[in-house]
Parts: C-alpha cells; sequence; structure tokens
C-alpha cells in the first residue's frame, strides 16, 4: 500500500514536473477564460512585426507584458514553433536574440527567469524545457546566465544572450542579432546600439517598459503625440 501511494506521488510529481516545462502552450487558448480574443492589445503587437521593425509595449506594471508579450514573442522566434493563429513575423531558420533589463539582477530576476526559469528549476519558464541544449552562467552574479542555446524547428539552433545597461554601451556592440528584447526603459545609447546590431539582419527590437522616467527620449520616440508643443 505505501509502495503503491509512493509510485502514485512520485507520477504526479513527474506530471507536474513536465507541464511546468511546457508553459509556452497555455498562453493564448482559443477558449476559456484566459482565451486570446481578450488579449487585443497583445495581438496587436505581435502583429504590428509584419510591417515594423521596432515596437514597445508601454504599460503599467504588473500586466503581463514581460511574459505574455516579451518573453512569449522570442520564444517562439527562438524554437519556431509558432501557433497556427500567429498573426506577426515568422522567422524560417535559427535566431541570435541579445535580451537585457536595466541591471544584472533584474536581468536575472525578469527575461532570464521568464524565458528559461528560476536557476533552481531551469525549464520552467516560457522556452520548453526539451528545447533548450545548454547554458552557459555569467560571471559576478548568481543565477544569470549568460548565453543559452535552444533547438529551432528548422534542426538548427538558437542563441540567446544576456546583457544589462548598466553594463555600457560596449557590451552590447559586436555581433549582429535578429532581436533584441529590451526590458524596461533603455538610455537611448543602448537603444541606438540595438537598432544598429539588428541593422543587416532587417532583425527587430522589442522593448516592454513602464515609463517611470516620464517622458524621455526613447519613450517619446513611441508616443510622438505626448511631446510638449514648442
Amino acid at each position: 500500500m505505501i509502495a503503491d501511494k509512493l509510485e502514485l506521488l512520485a507520477l504526479l510529481e513527474e506530471k507536474e514536473r513536465r507541464q511546468a516545462g511546457r508553459r509556452l502552450w497555455t498562453y493564448y487558448p482559443d477558449e476559456g477564460p484566459l482565451r486570446r480574443e481578450l488579449y487585443g492589445k497583445h495581438m496587436q503587437f505581435f502583429a504590428a512585426g509584419l510591417q515594423h521593425r521596432e515596437r514597445a509595449a508601454v504599460a503599467a506594471n504588473r500586466v503581463g507584458k514581460s511574459e505574455g508579450i516579451g518573453a512569449y514573442e522570442v520564444t517562439l522566434h527562438l524554437t519556431g514553433l509558432y501557433p497556427d493563429w500567429w498573426p506577426g513575423y515568422r522567422f524560417d531558420h535559427p535566431t541570435n536574440w541579445l535580451c537585457g533589463g536595466d541591471t544584472s539582477t533584474t536581468t536575472r530576476d525578469v527575461p532570464c527567469r521568464k524565458l528559461f526559469g528560476p536557476v533552481e528549476d531551469r525549464g520552467t519558464g516560457m522556452i520548453p524545457r526539451d528545447t533548450i541544449l545548454g547554458m552557459t552562467t555569467a560571471s559576478g552574479v548568481p543565477g544569470l546566465i549568460d548565453i543559452g542555446t535552444v533547438r529551432h524547428v528548422s534542426g538548427g539552433n538558437s542563441v540567446c544572450q544576456f546583457r544589462s545597461y548598466d553594463q555600457g554601451r560596449a557590451k552590447w556592440q559586436g555581433t549582429e542579432r535578429d532581436g533584441i528584447w529590451l526590458d524596461e526603459e533603455p538610455p537611448m545609447d543602448i537603444y541606438t546600439e540595438a537598432l544598429i546590431r539588428t541593422m543587416t539582419t532587417r532583425g527587430m527590437v522589442i522593448a516592454t517598459f513602464t515609463p517611470l522616467s516620464g517622458l524621455t527620449d526613447v519613450a517619446l520616440s513611441f508616443l510622438p503625440n505626448l511631446a510638449p508643443v514648442a
């Protein structure tokens, strides 16, 4: 009897573990209380990727912009696992992404965690566990990933690297990228560098932030109607 209970408990734990590694497929279902028709702004943001190389989800805190917009779209481009209903741009090859936030700590706690899961349970973020092929750790900040390698449906491998704004513009220079995700508003020099890194690939820049610093140059580039009249 005890052995049977232990076996059942082990099976339930394994089921939970596998479900936790498939978070991607729980988003934007056809039906139910979380059906995607209720997320019109999210769908507009995704669809805008067909025409616009630069996009920003500028919204209040705690409304799901980092996970439901940033991490979700980046995961699709890294894996190629686009749902049938996907209205946005589709890459037909493995991609190279750079993601980051304002500090190394917030980069670890938000974009890194949202994509790959917490350090104690990797594979429970948005990227499906069985597509994660490897990770190298960054120096100086426990739990921060430097580079993650993700299997793409085409058979090749995508790359996702993490940097923070406080490292300075030089750390964002170098390799061309298919996409860059800026979680939280970057300074203008970082944003400009992101545009340069995606220029030759005709890649995309995605920003998800709350404009806590007011009408900065970066915020106004997406909200021109709020610019003061001279």
